[in-house]
């Protein structure tokens, strides 16, 4: 019956059915004398499964944005203005499983790994300073994402999700009652935090496709905290701020974003194709 309704539409209708059920649609040339042709019309429908890999320039914000260009400053970092970074890169992997029949609602599972330092920004200087501040950060999270036009080539998308991240590092800084640098190592540390994004996947064929967008991580939106270390060569995250106040301590935001790009692979796409004969006049 679905497919009588198809035929019927395309037969009556034939632009807007175009428009509504194709992805792919093509003509076939014909041999016959009338110079007759075939309207070819392919109809995809949504995956059930994808997984998509990327990897992404990250680009801090807030506090996670060190003063003078990415400079690192000792003093800045001891006074907890900022986390001392601001370049990074990253790699995420997403699993996403669609929750309704036309496709549009995806459940995501989320992993992600991403690098943060002050030396990023010299790598294409002749100079290099003593002082730098490093950051591994290791994500997982879940969440829902709202994909456009899931049965086509193109897929335009938006997404939210709820992120849980371990955060840890080392620093170098120059300590005026040390009179001298210190090398820190910057304890691990959960923090609860968001992901917004939005982007675009081109289906190449029904296995496999390309992805591109942008992506917003706050990663330290919830359970902020800030403490003195028990080792004078530890510091913790210290991202709350406390009185009476302490170094390395600041209300400050681990937010970054990021320009992603990958592959992704897919699972379960049903394809059936339509065949129509065309009279020229």
């Amino acid at each position: 019956m679905k497919k009588l309704l198809i035929i019927l539409l395309i037969l009556t209708f034939p632009a807007p059915a175009q428009l509504l059920f194709s992805q792919d649609s093509g003509i076939l040339n014909s041999t016959d004398s009338d110079n007759s042709h075939y309207l070819k019309l392919t109809i995809r429908s949504a995956p059930a499964l994808t997984l998509e890999f990327n990897g992404h320039y990250d680009f801090g914000v807030f506090e996670l944005s060190g003063n003078n260009n990415g400079d690192f400053s000792s003093s800045q970092f001891i006074n907890g203005e900022n986390f001392g970074v601001r370049h990074g890169i990253g790699g995420t992997a997403i699993l996403k499983y669609t929750l309704n029949e036309k496709g549009f609602l995806r459940l995501c599972l989320i992993g992600s790994y991403n690098r943060f330092s002050s030396k990023y920004s010299k790598y294409l200087e002749s100079t290099n300073e003593a002082g730098y501040a490093n950051y591994n950060v290791f994500t997982i999270g879940a969440g829902m994402e709202n994909s456009f036009t899931p049965g086509y080539k193109f897929k335009p998308l938006v997404g939210i999700g709820l992120i849980g991240s371990i955060i840890s590092g080392n620093s170098r800084v120059y300590d005026k009652d040390f009179k001298g640098y210190r090398d820190l190592s910057i304890n691990p540390a959960f923090r609860l935090g968001l992901t917004v994004y939005s982007g675009l996947e081109y289906l190449i064929n029904n296995k496999v496709g390309l992805n591109c967008g942008i992506r917003l991580v706050h990663a330290n939106l919830w359970l902020k905290d800030s403490k003195v270390s028990d080792n004078l060569n530890e510091i913790n995250l210290n991202d709350a701020r406390v009185s009476p106040r302490i170094p390395y301590t600041g209300w400050r935001q681990f937010m970054w974003g990021e320009l992603y790009g990958g592959v992704n692979i897919y699972f379960g796409i049903i394809q059936k194709d339509y065949v129509f004969k065309k009279q020229h006049n």
